[in-house]
């Protein structure tokens, strides 16, 4: 991707879509909310819940109203809930649609695989306060000591650029396969690009197959031995099947081959070329943990299950506006790693350098909101360079070769206690 000036690009699309009088409209609970300017106006409460709210609510409150608005006097958190009520949650589903176009469109410089865009779909469990109004709503997972409030949360990332396209958050009981015919379908209403999708075993079944050709999806999905008759004993390590579904008959490829630790891996692709061969598909499966990645970095990084209310909408909100936040990072990231490889051009080191990422999370707090705020271009790129020198000169090395052991879930009680909220 081409990322100079992407970020700024993005963050003045944002800036102007926080300030319209329509999208304010389109994005209030009910038309007459919002029509009086107060301490906490529309613009004020998204700002906000934009500014990776992760301490004592109070605290960031006082903090916000200090810092960022300049004002003296701060508004209780009762009044802040009172407040946010009012915003549909889809408000920060159009800010990151809004950031993609910037990114697809506008810049059309994102990197592709072989012409596809190449994306991952997965679902990840997100731990919830833990109350009954939640448990009701988001539904919950429970052994014989007690109940825990969860809800499922599913992405379209983009492996290559690192984007999340599409996100949806709904019941913990909802089925992956649901979740990811949700996003597609979203994803061709905007317009697809051509698309190839990567899944897990989780997800191959004669009805999604079906679903994806049929939209014009191309995919590779890694299968169970046992999925198919067809499969469980093929004449060929690389051959091609016909699936039925709804009287329609559609060809699917079948590859097999063994991992290096002696594990038959199966993948199922629409891609019926012979051009990509097995070890390219191999290959190109592997890349699927971009999206393991990026859900760690939403959850340990952006603290996501750290929510800020024990509403549904409040859930729906945080969710939206980390997925939103996230990409922004991530555009942040590829200018600081752009400036970061820059400066090593001429220089003999023995590692590649990256961005510090928890560096530029903090970097960004207050300054994210503040360079929304301002409406000088000279100070705001003032802003954000004084932001890619601190952050660049934190770098760190990328050591190839590194892996880690994947822990199994243990069933835990939320880490994040809606009354034990960081005061520091």
């Amino acid at each position: 991707m081409k990322v100079k000036n992407c970020f700024t690009t993005a963050l003045l699309a944002s800036q102007a879509m926080i300030d319209d009088y329509l999208f304010k409209c389109a994005n209030r609970v009910k038309p007459e909310y919002f029509s009086r300017d107060g301490k906490m106006g529309f613009k004020e409460t998204m700002l906000f819940m934009l500014n990776m709210i992760k301490k004592s609510l109070q605290h960031e409150l006082n903090n916000f109203f200090e810092t960022v608005l300049k004002k003296g006097n701060s508004i209780s958190k009762q009044a802040y809930s009172e407040a946010r009520k009012k915003i549909e949650p889809k408000a920060f589903i159009e800010l990151n649609d809004r950031i993609n176009k910037v990114v697809y469109e506008e810049f059309n410089g994102y990197e592709l695989w072989n012409g596809y865009r190449l994306s991952a779909i997965d679902g990840t469990v997100l731990d919830l306060p833990n109350t009954e109004l939640l448990r009701e709503q988001f539904g919950y997972a429970g052994n014989h000591k007690g109940t825990v409030a969860r809800a499922k949360a599913s992405c379209l990332f983009d492996i290559v650029n690192k984007i999340v396209i599409k996100s949806k958050i709904d019941r913990y009981g909802t089925p992956e396969q649901d979740m990811a015919k949700s996003l597609i379908l979203q994803l061709i209403k905007d317009g697809a690009k051509r698309e190839l999708i990567l899944f897990d075993r989780g997800y191959p079944s004669v009805a999604f197959m079906s679903f994806l050709i049929k939209n014009g999806i191309d995919f590779v999905m890694r299968a169970q031995s046992n999925y198919l008759t067809t499969v469980i004993n093929p004449g060929k390590a690389d051959q091609i099947i016909k699936i039925k579904h709804s009287q329609e008959v559609y060809p699917v490829r079948v590859l097999r081959f063994f991992l290096s630790s002696g594990i038959e891996e199966i993948l199922l692709t629409s891609l019926l070329d012979k051009k990509f061969k097995i070890e390219d598909l191999k290959n190109l499966y592997f890349k699927r943990w971009g999206i393991e990645t990026k859900y760690d970095e939403l959850k340990n990084r952006l603290q996501i299950e750290n929510f800020t209310g024990t509403t549904k909408i409040a859930i729906e909100q945080d969710f939206y506006a980390s997925i939103y936040l996230s990409n922004m990072i991530e555009l942040a990231r590829k200018q600081s790693d752009e400036v970061i490889d820059n400066s090593n051009n001429d220089k003999c080191l023995k590692y590649e350098y990256k961005t510090n990422l928890n560096i530029l999370i903090g970097s960004l707090k207050d300054k994210f909101i503040l360079m929304l705020l301002e409406k000088s271009n000279r100070k705001r790129n003032k802003m954000f360079k004084e932001i890619m020198d601190q952050v660049s000169r934190c770098r760190v090395p990328i050591r190839p070769g590194r892996q880690n052991e994947r822990k199994k879930i243990v069933l835990t009680r939320g880490k994040y206690k809606m009354n034990r909220k960081s005061c520091l």
